[in-house]
C-alpha cells in the first residue's frame, strides 16, 4: 500500500484514503448501534440493585471512534463511565475495582443476553488491579473491529450542577449520555 500511495498523484489522495484507509460505512452504522446500545445499558443497569446511592449518570465516548478518525481494520476508543453520588476523586479511587468489577458483570450479562450486529467479548483482564476493562466488537464481514477500553470515572459535574451560583450554562443539566453527534 505504501508503494500505491507514493504513486497516487495529490488530486486522488482523498479518493485514495476513501479506498484504502477509511471503513466502509455499513460497518460504522452497525458499530454505532451497538455502542450505543451498550451505553444505555450501561447506564440502566450498573449498579440499580444495589443499596450504595453510586449510579451511572453518562458515558462518553473518545479515541478514534468519537472523532471519527476509525481506520480500516482494527481502531481503538475509550469509553468512560461516570458515576455520581461519589463523595470525592480518592473515594473513587479506592472504589475502582469494585466499579470496574461491576461494569464487566453487566457487560458479561449483555453478551449473553442480546444479540449484536457484530461479535462482542469482554476482554480478560492480565492485572489484578486493572485501572479500565476491556470488550471488543469485532465484525468479520467487514473485517472490522474495535477494542474499547471501558475507565470509571467520578462525574465531579453531577454534584455541581444543580448548586447555586453557578452561572446558568454550568447548572443546566447536561445530557443522559453523550455520544459522537450529539451533546
Amino acid at each position: 500500500m505504501a508503494k500505491d500511495l507514493f504513486r497516487t498523484p495529490a488530486c486522488e489522495l482523498d479518493t485514495f484514503i476513501e479506498d484504502h484507509l477509511l471503513p466502509d460505512t455499513t460497518f460504522l452504522t452497525e458499530v454505532r448501534a451497538d455502542v450505543e446500545f451498550i451505553c444505555a445499558f450501561l447506564m440502566e443497569r450498573c449498579f440499580q440493585g444495589a443499596t450504595h446511592p453510586v449510579r451511572v449518570s453518562r458515558v462518553v465516548m473518545g479515541g478514534s471512534y468519537n472523532e471519527y478518525t476509525v481506520l480500516k481494520g482494527r481502531s481503538e476508543a475509550n469509553m468512560v463511565v461516570f458515576f455520581n453520588n461519589l463523595t470525592s476523586f480518592e473515594n473513587q479511587l479506592k472504589r475502582r475495582g469494585e466499579f470496574i468489577e461491576e461494569i464487566r458483570k453487566q457487560l458479561c450479562q449483555l453478551q449473553q443476553e442480546k444479540q449484536f450486529k457484530g461479535k462482542f467479548e469482554v476482554q480478560s483482564s492480565e492485572q489484578p488491579n486493572s485501572r479500565s476493562l476491556s470488550f471488543k466488537l469485532s465484525y468479520p464481514e467487514c473485517q472490522q473491529e474495535v477494542e474499547f477500553d471501558v475507565q470509571p470515572a467520578r462525574d465531579a459535574l453531577y454534584e455541581g450542577r444543580d448548586s447555586p451560583g453557578l452561572c446558568p450554562s454550568m447548572s443546566a443539566k447536561p445530557p443522559v449520555r453523550m455520544l459522537s453527534g450529539q451533546g
